[in-house]
């Protein structure tokens, strides 16, 4: 079962992928994906689906694009 935080981590990463076409470090702003709350991108940054750049800048990594692609599939 999903955590509390992980369903917006992965609600996060799945609208970061769709924002920059599935294509890793394409950076974007914290503030623009869905479901972007602090605990959601500590979250997905601890699990390698994303980098963080400075507190304000967020890119898919290659773990995170695996991660949708995964979930595609269920």
């Amino acid at each position: 079962m999903a955590s509390e935080t992980e369903s917006p981590a992965v609600q996060l990463v799945r609208a970061l992928s769709g924002a920059t076409d599935a294509r890793p470090t394409q950076w974007r702003m914290i503030e623009q994906p869905n479901g972007a709350t602090p605990d959601a991108v500590e979250f997905a940054a601890a699990r390698g689906w994303v980098q963080v750049e400075g507190g304000h800048s967020i890119a898919l990594t290659e773990a995170g694009r695996q991660l949708v692609r995964d979930l595609g599939r269920i």
